[in-house]
């Protein structure tokens, strides 16, 4: 039970996408763009492709012009990349702590947060756990801009059955490999505004780029496929050759840390959008697959450490906190013993870990904080097996 990483691909996925790529050349991207809103119920004018999330998120915020004295409003427990966004802006943040118990701020928080300079206010949807109390805040804050961060949530819906995304003024959504759906690296943006948003010009990635994006993704997938021992030997034998070549593509450890600049330019590639188009295609297929194992760990998860979910949501991966008495590490290393990969991810108030916390102090989200500290991760998704020796063993380690 091993798949934290490319959770919609299949084998097939990599030839067919090759296939269409050089079929259909450039037109991929307009194909790709056509399906992802198809998933969201959207106009495709309304989505737009980039080379990331935190592109599609930068280009967004970029074109409000907002003043330089303007005041954005964060989550309490995001990733390095958002909050680096508005440092390489030049625009001041501050961060609303998440609810007790939760992933993500109340609409009250944020509400009460709000202040005379707030112009823009980030909206998660954490774990693929939709927040609610979105419209009422766009009702009571018209001169504020709300974008959703659904970079965890394809699929989920609010209590009313509306699709996140479509909630706030825009929405970025992530490709990376461990998200929903994966290309290797990429993202969209998703404008809700009756106003046509224009695109800033983009230059597609390299071939040599696309190609360590291929292979990273196709590993991803091997690992999902061979047993413990096995892949214990393989990544021992291809350590070293990896390195030295460079063919593992990842986001530079740089850049999360917020001392590099990534290139907000960068476009999305007509084979990786052909790639997307393959996952895309099958929404329906993985969402369920997702909401049926979340439902399996609800019966294995005591109450006391499971999250509180709706109907709605589309579960990125079951977050769990920990047992009492045990460290993140000890209790990686007691499901490790039976083939149980726990995910470390998000283990910072501003992740990863060692970031560079751009506008946030030490004490400012408690429970963000303690909560980073707290919680590990299961995985979700079309190869995510949920045998019943990983049942009775998750059980049994849970409730000890």
């Amino acid at each position: 039970m091993k798949s934290h990483a490319a959770t919609a691909l299949r084998w097939l996925d990599f030839p067919m996408a090759t296939w269409r790529w050089l079929r259909r050349g450039d037109a991929s991207l307009k194909d790709f763009r056509a399906r992802f809103a198809a998933s969201l119920g959207v106009e495709p004018a309304r989505v737009h492709l980039f080379g990331s999330g935190r592109a599609a998120l930068h280009a967004y915020v970029a074109s409000l012009g907002l003043p330089s004295d303007a005041e954005v409003l964060l989550p309490g427990y995001t990733c390095a990349v958002v909050p680096n966004v508005f440092e390489h802006l030049g625009l001041a943040v501050r961060y609303v702590d998440i609810a007790p118990g939760g992933f993500n701020p109340d609409a009250a928080a944020v509400a009460a947060a709000i202040g005379p300079q707030t112009r823009l206010v980030v909206l998660p949807h954490n774990f693929g756990l939709c927040m609610a109390g979105i419209a009422g805040l766009r009702e009571r804050f018209p001169r504020v801009v709300f974008v959703e961060d659904a970079a965890h949530a394809w699929g989920s819906r609010d209590a009313d059955g509306r699709m996140v995304g479509t909630l706030g003024h825009a929405a970025f959504f992530s490709f990376e490999y461990s998200k929903p759906l994966s290309t290797g690296l990429g993202g969209a943006l998703l404008v809700n505004t009756e106003a046509v948003w224009q695109s800033p010009p983009l230059h597609a990635p390299a071939a040599s780029v696309v190609a360590k994006q291929a292979l990273t993704l196709a590993w991803h997938r091997l690992v999902q496929a061979l047993p413990a021992p096995w892949l214990r030997g393989i990544k021992q034998l291809l350590r070293a050759p990896t390195r030295r070549l460079g063919v593992v593509a990842d986001t530079p450890a740089g850049e999360l840390q917020g001392s590099a600049r990534p290139d907000y330019r960068l476009g999305l590639h007509p084979w990786s959008a052909a790639l997307g188009d393959r996952q895309a295609c099958r929404a329906a297929e993985v969402w369920a697959a997702r909401r049926a194992q979340a439902q399996v760990y609800d019966t294995l998860v005591p109450a006391a450490l499971r999250p509180e979910r709706g109907a709605g949501d589309v579960l990125l991966r079951y977050p769990v906190r920990l047992p009492a008495g045990l460290s993140r590490e000890a209790f990686a290393a007691l499901l490790a013993v039976d083939d149980i990969e726990l995910g470390c991810w998000f283990d910072d108030v501003v992740h990863p870990r060692g970031s560079l916390r751009y506008g946030y102090c030490t004490g400012d989200c408690p429970v963000g904080e303690a909560t980073a500290d707290s919680v590990g991760n299961l995985p979700l998704g079309l190869h995510a097996g949920l045998s019943d020796r990983h049942r009775q063993a998750l059980q049994r380690r849970l409730s000890a």
